[in-house]
């Protein structure tokens, strides 16, 4: 049976400052991975698309597989405006265009307010870099503005982040997808050898083992189980310890490290 998981206090906090956000903005801009769009979804969204209009952007679109993130794209539509994106390139026209036309009826004497959710490490901040850009700059003593909280304004745009918050009841297994991705601690629901493990059946399990094997110039047999995949990653990398042994430890460090930062290849660990 899944045990629910690792929920620190500042989580909580995170979510009394949101539900206090909620009547200061125009409009939630919420950020989730390509790779995973319903793992890495807010648990809050439902709670704060009652209360204000959701816009969402599936980014490091780059790092997924593209047929895969127009399918997610079309069946999020049905829920909320959805953009997927590469954030290093930019911030499209049409995103901000979409945000001012479903908050049209907000008070257009003053800017447009938005807030930026997400849980932890999807690239909120790279998104609020992006929708800024270089010349905007940070202000405060906004009257009816939350304290605390740090606001950019840019042109007619203002704009706030906001605490990465996980899902506290979430159970060991989507910690573990979230592991992968770089959204939570390996420490939280195991140990790097038994996350890179799993990694490596779920990839199996999915048909697409073969293409992160390639990365490290191996081929995939039906012969091996993901041990022995494991292990030939290490001598790969030179994860030795005394006698020539594989270090598994270093092996699966490596190994979900480079798989967060895509530098294993394009990969969607769910479908719609």
């Amino acid at each position: 049976m899944a045990r629910t998981v690792w929920y620190p206090g500042h989580m909580e906090k995170g979510r009394r400052r949101l539900a206090e956000l909620a009547s200061q903005v125009d409009v939630f801009l919420e950020v989730r991975d390509a790779r995973a769009p319903f793992t890495t979804s807010s648990p809050l969204i439902g709670e704060l698309a009652k209360l204000k209009p959701v816009c969402v952007v599936l980014s490091k679109r780059d790092l997924a597989e593209e047929e895969k993130t127009k399918l997610w794209i079309k069946e999020l539509s049905k829920l909320y405006p959805t953009f997927a994106l590469n954030l290093r390139r930019g911030v499209p026209r049409k995103l901000t265009g979409k945000l001012f036309e479903i908050c049209k009826n907000r008070p257009q004497w003053r800017e447009l307010r938005v807030a930026i959710v997400g849980i932890p490490n999807v690239g909120k901040s790279m998104l609020l870099n992006a929708l800024i850009g270089k010349k905007a700059s940070k202000v405060g003593g906004i009257p009816g503005i939350t304290r605390g909280v740090s606001w950019y304004r840019s042109g007619n745009l203002l704009v706030v982040d906001s605490p990465g918050i996980l899902d506290p009841k979430a159970d060991r297994e989507t910690h573990a997808m979230l592991t992968w991705l770089g959204c939570s601690k390996a420490d939280v629901v195991g140990d790097h050898e038994t996350l890179a493990l799993q990694l490596l059946e779920f990839l199996r399990s999915s048909g697409s083992i073969y293409r992160l094997l390639e990365k490290f110039s191996l081929s995939f047999s039906e012969d091996k189980d993901v041990a022995e995949y494991l292990a030939e990653i290490g001598r790969k990398i030179g994860a030795l310890v005394s006698g020539g042994d594989v270090d598994l430890t270093r092996a699966g460090q490596y190994l979900l490290e480079r798989f967060a930062a895509g530098k294993l290849g394009f990969f969607t660990l769910e479908m719609p």
